[in-house]
């Protein structure tokens, strides 16, 4: 029975199928955001039942078919999968009170992560390069200070909407780190300060270009040391 299970968990038609599910599931939930005939909104209330009965089973299939079962729980995405189908299990009245549980309904669209191998790559990546990315991130930070105290010193009293102190700094230098209308911060101070120009474009050109590109490096860094692991192994 366990081979047949481990077969059955490894079907590429499961596999897919499970993945149409989550789709469905998602576009569901969506639909809940609008105003809808109680008809509809019952059948898909009846459909939501059945797609958690089927997540159940799928669940109770992956540990079936698992050889040696303290592997599963060894697994990271095995765990994930099992909590947000657990979470599914809950039951939630149409109340306003129940308002938390019923959006943890939503993240079973995040299961979509677990059964798709390239999403998974991603995120084991993301996760592999939390270290290095940390490290940037707080060079970011520093940087962030450093041009936040200058922002404040040198513009404050002309502009104290955006610079009057360290906080309010740090809100409009994260508005220019997004490059949001960025112009509109520092056009007012070009017309009082010639110089402001060079204030904000090597802050632009440090923090909004190098650093997270520096960012996006690493993680393409990570995914391809992982894609060397992988052929190797094989």
């Amino acid at each position: 029975m366990i081979d047949f299970f481990s077969k059955l968990k490894d079907n590429r038609i499961f596999q897919f199928s499970v993945v149409i599910i989550i789709i469905l599931n998602a576009i569901l939930i969506g639909a809940t955001t609008y105003q809808l005939d109680p008809i509809f909104l019952n059948t898909i209330h009846l459909l939501d039942y059945a797609i958690t009965v089927f997540f159940v089973i799928e669940i109770l299939i992956r540990f079936i078919g698992e050889k040696e079962k303290k592997n599963f729980l060894k697994d990271g995405w095995n765990v994930f999968d099992t909590i947000i189908v657990a979470i599914s299990l809950i039951p939630i009245p149409n109340n306003s009170s129940f308002l938390v549980l019923r959006l943890l309904r939503i993240f079973r669209v995040l299961r979509l992560i677990s059964v798709i191998p390239e999403l998974k790559k991603i995120i084991e990546a993301i996760l592999a390069s939390i270290k290095r990315v940390f490290f940037v991130s707080l060079l970011l930070f520093i940087i962030l200070y450093i041009y936040a105290t200058m922002g404040s010193i040198l513009f404050g009293d002309d502009d104290p909407e955006r610079w009057a102190d360290l906080g309010i700094s740090l809100i409009t230098l994260f508005q220019v780190l997004t490059l949001s209308s960025w112009e509109n911060v520092m056009l007012p101070m070009q017309a009082i300060y010639w110089w402001s120009w060079i204030y904000f474009f090597s802050f632009i050109s440090i923090c909004s270009i190098t650093i997270l590109n520096l960012v996006i490096a690493i993680l393409v860094d990570v995914v391809n040391h992982q894609h060397d692991n992988e052929k190797n192994n094989n």
